[in-house]
Parts: structure tokens; sequence; C-alpha cells
């Protein structure tokens, strides 16, 4: 559907009949099972904000990295620091956090944690993971 003045005003069931219509062109009716429309935050521009999934937020992952040490932060507005779950499991890390009525999970691909290097803290909603990662084993030579 484009944002024309012709598409203003339908409603979802126009839609859906529309699609249906499209799509029977000999090629069989789709099957719609369920349908969850979400409309994000707006965030900067060529920024889509956070991904929302059942009734949870799932917030973007920045890794940095400065000097040794590899620096990860996550928005998690209005969580509470002994709410916050972290997991490191091989080369991704996992943040779960729960107040209230929020609820927040996410994950990302990062370098490997070296253990009993992992720092976090949380202030004003803003959550820092920094560690030093796993050094690579350095190659052989025969």
């Amino acid at each position: 559907m484009s944002d024309t003045s012709s598409d203003k005003g339908t409603s979802i069931d126009d839609m859906i009949r529309r699609i249906m219509e499209m799509s029977g062109a000999g090629h069989g009716a789709p099957v719609i099972i369920g349908v969850q429309i979400i409309i994000p935050p707006a965030g900067p521009a060529g920024n889509p904000g956070q991904l929302v999934r059942g009734d949870g937020t799932e917030p973007e992952i920045e890794v940095h990295t400065f000097g040794n040490r590899v620096t990860l932060v996550t928005e998690l507005p209005g969580i509470s620091p002994g709410n916050i779950q972290v997991l490191f499991r091989e080369d991704r890390v996992f943040i779960w956090a729960k107040d209230g009525g929020r609820h927040y999970r996410a994950s990302a691909k990062v370098p490997p944690a070296q253990k009993g290097t992992v720092e976090i803290s949380c202030n004003h909603g803003v959550l820092e993971i920094s560690y030093v990662p796993v050094t690579p084993p350095e190659p052989e030579f025969h």
C-alpha cells in the first residue's frame, strides 16, 4: 500500500480484502492466521526505533571497543538495576528486564567475554556492560 491520498482512510478489512483479491490470480488464496500491527516509537532518521513483540520491547544493543575492553550499551527506561538479568553464552549476550508493566529482552552477537571481567552498571535507564574479551589463541607455526 502506498501513502497516497487514495489509501488514507482505508479500513483494515478493505486492505485484507484487496490482498486476497490480488493473490487470487490462480496461485491460491493466502491463509491469515493472526495479525499483530505494531507502530514502533519514532526514532532518529534512519533508525527504526525499538522492535516490539508480544508484551516485551527489544531495545538495540550498541557494541563499542575501548582499549582492551568491550562495552555494550542499551536503554531500559523505568527498570531498577536489581530487575536486570545478563547472560553471556559463547558469542552472544542476552538481556532480560522486567519491572512492573515494563518488559525488555534483547540479544546481540558480541565478542566472547573472559570470565570474571564483566562489570555491569545501570544509571537513569541506561544499561552499560563492560568486559575483557577472550583473546583468540595465537596461531602455531611449525
